[in-house]
């Protein structure tokens, strides 16, 4: 019976939790053009520039402002991966500071968060220095995290500039992918007994 009440209470609280997200922003790569972004990772070679977009989706809010830093935990100073580029969307009446030491830029008029979903909130070109395979890029990470200034990750909406705190992802550039090894279902029930 407690199992059931338990089951029936996550079952209430989950959609409450869902919806209280207030979005998720992340560098996406190989955007199709119209399309929700897809792919948070990617592969490049040495000596190779690529594309990164910074999105903000299910926010459903008319945004008019980000503030965010870039960490790159593994490579504080940059030396990996070169940031060589950042372009605003046209609406983008200000920008302070850059994204590696802490971003924020204004939209006006403000992005629509509710329709289509999501939001290109700025562009990179980022420039690889080594390939994926030498190992100094292996699962090299890009979060988006807290601006240093304010210490929060955080937007501003329409009409009064209220904050909204949507969730900072990581993106993975050159993922180590790991091997799988089949086994049948009696060799997995063996190592339970």
């Amino acid at each position: 019976m407690k199992r059931a009440l338990l089951i029936l209470a996550v079952a209430l609280l989950l959609p409450g939790v869902l919806s209280a997200q207030d979005g998720l922003i992340g560098i996406y790569f190989d955007v199709p053009v119209d399309e929700a972004p897809e792919v948070m990772h990617i592969y490049p070679t040495g000596e190779q520039s690529f594309t990164g977009y910074l999105y903000c989706m299910n926010a459903e809010y008319y945004i008019t402002g980000i503030e965010y830093q870039l960490l790159t935990p593994m490579d504080p100073t940059h030396v990996g991966i070169l940031l060589l580029e950042t372009v605003v969307p046209p609406n983008s009446p200000l920008q302070i500071g850059s994204p590696f030491d802490g971003h924020a830029i204004t939209y006006w008029p403000p992005l629509n968060g509710y329709m289509p979903g999501y939001n290109l909130m700025a562009t990179y070109t980022f420039y690889a220095v080594d390939d994926c395979y030498t190992g100094a890029l292996q699962d090299y990470p890009m979060i988006i995290g807290p601006d240093p200034g304010s210490g929060e990750l955080r937007g501003t909406y329409s009409p009064d500039n209220d904050y909204f705190y949507p969730i900072g992802l990581t993106s993975i550039i050159c993922p180590v992918e790991t091997a799988n090894e089949e086994q049948s279902w009696g060799a997995i029930k063996s190592l339970y007994r």
